[in-house]
This record gives structure tokens, sequence and C-alpha cells, in this order.
């Protein structure tokens, strides 16, 4: 057994000033612990939830960065481990309210009149699986909703698929297939407080639930987590807190008279709880369509971030295949290579934005009629081929057929990025733009090295840095989105200098133009 060692700080000063506040209020440190652990007098805020009259500080290593660990006994609420663990704090918090003993004992306070008075509901959706005895580190996708769960008091069976040691993804009632984990789902009423070891769980059970839980634990004959083991081996549990239904889920070991379960990282595939990370604007951009011209490096991560914002229709046109080069800047990696890039963009849109529909289209001819047609159905057109002949024929239909368009595009081998907007109100045509009128002519480079020139008849390859193309694909989906919630905030140009180009202002500087 390792000795212990004195608190590994950054900063002394501070701790010990907070251990002589300790000793101020009545605390003792624990012999052998070297100041680590102290005891002392339990805080008044905790007197309604404990008889206790005593409880714990645990300082850390890493103060003041890391936090004290608080513990009680005799409390049973959220927010709280089996051990009586009382999460003040989040890990990576950074208020350092901490410091001072004041400062410690206010936010305790703060935790005391929540556990008394109700949780915020959103901080209650990983506590079950937080503040579980135990844990495994593995990740448990699944769909309420596909699931098909009955009512309160009722329980059922599903089957997990393991996908490989850190994801399991359970689906409904299992086929012949013995290499499945067999699972109980089970659905009580409302709890206050989520059980937090499979006793707990048990006694929060009715009575037919009960019985049937034990009868599946009894029949296990391998005792191996996240293996097969003739009974059961996966136990969803779920019920309803301020009408939005919670989950925990658990993977069981050992057998007999030594079973115990360990808590899994629950992962929600629904669309709603996947459209949690789309940003503010989902709910705007979800009735969208966008056709997008271009799906290689820059035009990909427009598509896939306009996808991962919200926006349900994507029209995708471009006809090239992808090369093994590609992968270096594409979103799709060097599966996708002999694959248009259109197609392949389609399937890693899937992969990160099941609500999109990504059409992907053959190359659209540059004449009026077939680009009037392509963009006839879509709310806004999206150019980020670099290719100065389409990008003129995209700005001439769009202004036919009375349709926005956000265009974008890297120069002088990524050094300046360029993103333009033509069709909202006040916005000047993108082919009637001169220097007069306040826009800047970017220089072509007769020197550019970063540009070379590709085998036979085909274009040059840019080489700009993939930093540069994230970067430029990220203002061209923020203009695109700026557009489609109809807020124009951005002006209808924007210059960027990723890279000064020396002697030649305004491009001698980093940052953008204004």
């Amino acid at each position: 057994m390792n000795s212990p060692q004195p608190v590994n700080a950054f900063d002394q000063a501070s701790l010990e000033a907070f251990t002589s506040e300790l000793v101020a209020a009545g605390f003792e440190p624990v012999p052998e612990t070297l100041q680590r652990e102290w005891t002392g007098p339990i805080h008044y805020a905790l007197a309604p939830l404990t008889d206790a009259d005593h409880m714990q500080i645990r300082i850390r290593d890493g103060w003041p960065v890391t936090f004290p660990y608080l513990f009680a006994d005799g409390l049973h609420t959220n927010h709280l481990t089996a051990e009586g663990y009382v999460c003040l704090w989040h890990e990576g918090d950074g208020s350092q309210e901490w410091v001072t003993l004041e400062g410690f004992f206010n936010r305790l306070a703060q935790w005391s009149h929540d556990a008394q008075h109700g949780w915020d509901p959103a901080g209650l959706a990983r506590d079950a699986q937080l503040n579980f005895g135990r844990k495994f580190p593995a990740v448990a996708t699944f769909n309420l909703e596909e699931l098909q769960l009955g009512g309160p008091g009722t329980w059922g069976a599903f089957h997990g698929e393991k996908l490989h040691e850190g994801h399991v993804n359970l689906r409904p009632r299992p086929g012949p297939q013995s290499q499945h984990l067999s699972g109980l789902w089970i659905r009580t009423g409302v709890l206050d407080v989520p059980p937090r070891d499979l006793s707990e769980l048990q006694q929060s059970l009715n009575r037919s639930q009960k019985r049937g839980l034990s009868h599946k634990l009894a029949s296990r004959r391998q005792g191996n987590v996240l293996e097969p083991s003739g009974s059961v081996d996966l136990i969803l549990l779920c019920w309803d807190r301020d009408n939005a239904p919670l989950v925990l889920v658990l993977a069981l070991e050992g057998i007999g008279d030594d079973i115990d379960a360990l808590a899994l990282l629950p992962g929600p595939t629904d669309r709603d709880s996947l459209l949690l990370r789309a940003g503010p604007d989902a709910n705007l951009l979800q009735d969208k369509t966008v056709i997008a011209f271009g799906a290689g490096a820059l035009g990909g991560h427009v598509a896939l971030a306009l996808a991962e914002s919200g926006v349900t229709r994507l029209l995708l046109s471009d006809g090239d295949l992808l090369l093994p080069e590609n992968a270096v800047r594409h979103v799709v990696g060097h599966q996708g290579s002999g694959v248009r890039k259109s197609l392949a963009l389609k399937v890693a849109i899937g992969e990160h934005a099941p609500w999109t529909n990504a059409d992907p289209l053959p190359s659209v001819p540059l004449t009026p009629d077939a680009l009037g047609s392509a963009i006839a159905d879509a709310d806004l057109v999206v150019d980020s081929t670099g290719n100065e002949a389409l990008t003129r024929a995209i700005s001439l239909s769009a202004a036919a057929h009375d349709k926005r368009v956000v265009s974008g595009a890297l120069y002088r081998g990524g050094a300046v990025a360029r993103v333009q907007r033509q069709g909202a109100p006040g916005d000047t045509p993108i082919l009637e733009r001169r220097p007069e009128c306040g826009y800047e002519l970017i220089p072509p480079g007769n020197d550019d090295d970063m540009i070379q020139p590709a085998i036979g008849c085909s274009g040059p390859v840019h080489n700009a840095p993939p930093a540069v193309v994230l970067a430029t694909a990220a203002l061209i989906a923020e203009a695109a989105i700026d557009v489609l919630c109809e807020r124009y905030l951005l002006p209808d140009e924007i210059i960027h200098v990723h890279r000064p180009l020396a002697g030649e202002p305004p491009f001698d500087k980093i940052g953008r133009l204004r």
C-alpha cells in the first residue's frame, strides 16, 4: 500500500490559507493523511438533510485548480454518490469558488437548498450514471421509441449488440443470434433519487418486476461483463421526472450471490437528443433546402456543417471522384477513394446528421436552363467550387430566378479567403462588384509557388493548408446560416487574410478586411 504524500499544489500559499480556515472552523486533519483529509462539524445547511454531526473534506492534488471533495453520511438525494460524496461542482469547473472556506460553504448552502426545493431538471440528465457506485467504460446507445417500453410498472426484453469493447447498441426483442446480449427493460414511476447500486435498484421495483429480475439473475451461468451469461446481461431502468423519461443502463457482472451492476454511459440516438448538439438555429433550419455546388475539400466541410446545424435537405452537385490525395483535407477518408464526391459526402452526412436528406446530383451543365432547374426548389444556393466560370453562371442564374447565393473560395494558395453573398436586400450583384464601389480585387500571384500545375489538361491543385480550408468552410457555413435565418448580420462580402502578402496592401496583414 502506497504511503500518502503531501498535496501536490499549484499554489501552496492559498492551500495553507484554506487549511488555516478549516482549523478556525473546527476541522481537524485525519491522522496519517498529511492534511489531505479533514473532519469537522456538519454545516448548518445540511442539518435538514441528515442527522450526522460531522462531515469530511478531502483536498486533492492540483489545488486550487481541482476542487476539494465533500463527504457526509445520512444523505439521500440527487447529486450524491453511494459513498456519500456530495457533488458540488463538475470536473473541469473553473470558478475556483472553493479557494476560500466561505466560497466552499456558500456553494454547499446552494446545493442543500436545491436538494430540499428541487433540482434543475437539466442537471439531472446524467446524474444517475455519474452517481452510480460502479461504472464500466462503455457507451450504451438506444432509441427509447424503438425499444417500445411499456408504462410504469411494466418490464420486458431487449437485446444488446456489442459493436466493440466500448459500445453496445440496444435493440428490440432479440432474434436467434446467440452472440447477442440479453437485456431486461424495467419501467417505474417517478423516482426522486435514482438507485446507486443493484440493491437500491431492486428496492425501487414493484413485486412483479422484482420477482422477474430475481429469476433472471439466478439463471446467470457466466459472469464476465458484456458477455452472454445465459440469462440477463443488461438492465435498462427507465423512470419519469418532470414529464421526461430518464434512463440508467447497467451491465451485470458475476453469478450466484456475487452479482453486481456497473453503469454504462447512456447514449440516446433519437432525433431530439441528437438535435441538442445542432445549435440554437436548428428549428429555423429544419425545413430549409440548400443546393451545394462543390463537394470537395471546402464544399464537403461546408455541407457537413450545414447538415449538422439542422438543415434537413441538401442537394449535392459534384461529379468528380474522390482520389487518395483528397483524403488529406476532405471530410471523407481513404475509404471513399473511387466514389463520387457527392455520394461519399452523403454517407458522411448520414453518420453525423441523420435528420438530413442529402441527395447527390450529377454535374450540372453550364446552361441557363440546367442551372435554373437545379436551383428551382432551393432556399439558398451555396457555391464552394472555386471555379470562376461556374461561379459566374450560378450568379447569373440565381439573379434571374430570385435566389439567394453564398459563394466562397480560397486564393493565392490559401493566403486569402473570400465569401460573397448575393440576393439579400441591399446586396450588390457579385458580377457588378468593382474596387470603385468599395470591393477589393484580390490580385493574382505571378510567383505563387503554393499552386502546382496538375497533370494533363486538368485544373491546378491548390495547396491550401487544411486549417485554412476548415476556417474558410466555417465562414461560408456561418454566412449561409445567416441568410437562411434571414438575420443578415454579416456583410455581403467578407475577405479574410490567413497569410500576409508582403508588399500587397491591404492583404499584407492577417485578419478580416473592413
